[in-house]
């Protein structure tokens, strides 16, 4: 079968930056959804973009669908056929379907099938369609309206190109329909081009001042960053999102190098770097020592312009900022942070939930709580961490829009200039991290502390007052703080109870305390949500996930530790048939039997007068040992060891199979055995519930 590739552009006025790669993700996975259904197959689907097209490729399409062989089902045969055996109207209706004689119709299980082949349809026929659903599956943050039809997207559309090899597709959306036109740079001369087909796309745009490829253009303006660093004698200051960012606000870039007055230095680096970075997406430049220069590097999209025109304007509006920060970070220097904690009071944390001072109260109980559980030594300063946290919220400088993102940071070097202890003042710092995937964990204990009790609140306090995420919404951002609570965890290899720790969460609040039972299992069930995914990363296999959490869970660390435990035991011979004993203990018990089973729960009364053979009571016996045994291991961590433990069971309990009828006819023995097993199960389930693991057949 033929190939050809095809191309969507869609054209559009300047989009905002944060628009345009969730619309590149958007549209790579409708359009990978859209083409597997209608069964058109293809070498690979590429998707670019510039701040005014979002541009989909499909290289090496099928010019048609594979024709389908199916199987279609008629009427019953009573129905299809009359006593003489000729048609019926039913079945005569049912051959005419099909187009097949009735020497071709197959008679199976009562019933009339066909055998057909559906002729694949020419992707030429299918594809305007399915460009027309592309666009329209879009979403954004906002969209506007610009015509009569009222149709909505991020902005105005103004041009279509839907190409087919060199044939135009026919594609209609609001007031724009579909040709072979696409538009230079809106600088260039030309203004526009004809594309005689989609092999020539790529190379006319880069005659139009268009470099199409975002890596391309983005390695390109990296090496102008680098060089017009070098110039200034320095580096840039790494910043991948950034470059991410300027990336989609040029079509062809350049970069220009401007400076400030070197007094400015004296303010605190990341003041400096934010005031550029922010709204004006300037880079910062540094010296080999990683101290800043009074340069600055700034991407613009003017492939006509002089740089040196350029230069004195950004100059001026860097000028203005850090003038404002100056003056910000000198007035609030004046004043220290210890001062600021009663103004905590007037300012509103989350309606229903109080004030910041009623959670930095809050986060000082907490963080010295898990101190004391967690880092005795870190009490202390954990608690004078707390009660400054959030005082630089309402500092000249973090409450100027511009400079929010300094929260913590700010507050830091406030707390160190004005003589805090180390400790405290990174805490402060800290006490945000992991900021999102990828971020790195507070690195002091203090810091872990409050980290860990900022994110405990957060999660209690919205939780108790109904603002639960659902689907895609998150205003509160409560799955970050969930999945940073597991990452803090899992790093510091802390071992503790995560209901425990909820639930003196919930203390803090006055107005949930009769309600703690109806927020700590939710909330620690959401947390061990973000569990499976951290496991799932670490590539463990759904089936190992499904036996670690599928069991009572409350210690992260343990949870973690058990896995790598698994991974390990796997990989060891007699592993699967241990599992599969292992196995016939929990199968055998009634179907609605829980396995989740929190530590303090009784195990099963067995009762000894009721064993009645010898393997029985030799298993029982086996079982106590087993279960002192393993309370010892549990704690310490040794889960390599429980798993040994448990596998010295395993003769008497192929034997107990072997010899016991755990079905008796007498129900206070049957019962008395189903105890029994429950009672093995109960210590199985400390480790995993192995009967979720999937053996296949080249383990047994």
């Amino acid at each position: 079968m033929s190939k050809q590739d095809a191309l969507l552009e869609i054209g559009c006025e300047e989009l905002p930056v944060d628009y345009i790669a969730p619309a590149m993700r958007q549209l790579r996975a409708a359009a990978e959804t859209k083409l597997k259904e209608s069964r058109l197959v293809y070498d690979s689907l590429e998707c670019e973009a510039t701040p005014r097209r979002l541009v989909l490729r499909v290289r090496g399409l099928n010019t048609a669908q594979p024709d389908l062989d199916k199987e279609l089902q008629g009427p019953t045969s009573a129905v299809a056929y009359k006593a003489d055996g000729s048609l019926t109207p039913a079945g005569e209706g049912f051959l005419r379907k099909t187009c097949l004689s009735p020497d071709q119709i197959q008679v199976r299980d009562g019933r009339l099938w066909a055998q057909v082949r559906e002729t694949g349809k020419p992707a030429q026929d299918l594809l305007p369609d399915i460009f027309l659903a592309l666009i329209k599956v879009l979403s954004f943050p906002k969209s506007m309206r610009w015509e009569p039809t009222q149709v909505r997207f991020a902005r105005p559309v103004r041009w279509i190109v839907a190409l087919l090899g060199s044939e135009v597709l026919p594609v209609a959306f609001a007031d724009v329909t579909s040709g072979r036109t696409t538009r230079f740079h809106p600088l260039h001369v030309d203004k526009q081009a004809e594309l005689k087909s989609t092999a020539e796309y790529e190379a006319v745009l880069e005659q139009g001042w268009v470099i199409l490829s975002v890596a391309k253009r983005r390695e390109e303006m990296k090496k102008m960053l680098i060089a017009r660093a070098a110039e200034c004698g320095g580096r840039i200051v790494e910043d991948e999102e950034l470059l991410d960012m300027v990336c989609m606000m040029a079509e062809k870039p350049g970069v220009v190098k401007g400076g400030f007055k070197p007094v400015y230095l004296s303010i605190a680096r990341e003041i400096i770097v934010t005031a550029m970075r922010e709204h004006q997406r300037y880079f910062a430049v540094e010296d080999a020592q990683g101290k800043l220069l009074p340069f600055f590097l700034a991407v613009y999209d003017n492939p006509l312009a002089n740089p040196e025109n350029i230069r004195p304007g950004c100059e001026r509006v860097l000028e203005a900022r850090l003038k404002d920060a100056e003056f910000f970070f000198r007035e609030d220097m004046k004043k220290p942070l210890a001062t600021l904690v009663p103004e905590l009071e007037r300012v509103l944390w989350i309606k229903g939930l109080g004030s910041l001072l009623d959670k930095t109260k809050r986060l000082e109980i907490l963080s010295e709580w898990l101190a004391i559980k967690l880092e005795p030594a870190s009490a202390g300063s954990a608690k004078a961490a707390a009660h400054l946290a959030k005082a630089d919220l309402i500092t000249n400088m973090v409450q100027e829009k511009e400079f929010t993102s300094l929260q913590g940071i700010m507050g830091t070097f406030y707390a160190t200039a004005q003589g805090a202890p180390e400790a405290v003042a990174q805490a402060i710092r800290e006490q945000y991290q992991p900021r999102g995937a990828g971020d790195t964990c507070p690195q002091t204990p203090t810091g872990r502390m409050l980290a860990l009790a900022d994110k405990l609140d957060n999660l209690v306090g919205c939780w108790g007052a109904g603002m639960i995420p659902t689907g895609a919404k998150d205003p509160y951002a409560l799955r970050r703080a969930a999945q940073g609570i597991v990452a803090i965890m899992l790093e510091a290899g802390y071992r503790i109870s995560i209901a425990e720790m909820i639930l003196q969460a919930v203390k803090g609040f006055a107005q949930f305390k009769d309600r703690a039972p109806e927020i700590v299992k939710p909330v620690q069930e959401f947390i061990l949500g973000r569990m499976e995914t951290d496991l799932a990363n670490r590539k463990c296999t759904p089936d190992e996930i499904q036996a670690l959490l599928g069991v009572w869970t409350d210690d992260l660390t343990a949870v973690l530790k058990k896995a790598e435990t698994i991974r390990i035991l796997r990989q060891q011979a007699g592993f699967s048939a241990q599992i599969i004993t292992f196995s016939r203990v929990v199968n055998i018990l009634p179907k609605d039997t829980p396995r989740i089973w929190p530590p303090e729960t009784a195990f099963p009364a067995v009762k000894p007068e009721l064993l009645q053979v010898a393997v029985e009571k030799e298993l029982f016996a086996g079982a106590q040992q087993a279960k002192q045994d393993l309370d010892v291991l549990l704690k310490a961590g040794d889960f390599a060891g429980v798993f040994q433990k448990l596998t010295v069971l395993l003769p008497l309990i192929n034997r107990f199979f072997e010899d016991v009828m755990v079905m008796d006819k007498d129900e206070a023995v049957k019962t008395n055995r189903l105890n029994l097993l429950l009672y093995l199960a109960r210590l199985l389930w400390t480790l995993a519930d192995f009967s979720r693991l999937v053996i296949t057949e080249n383990q047994t």
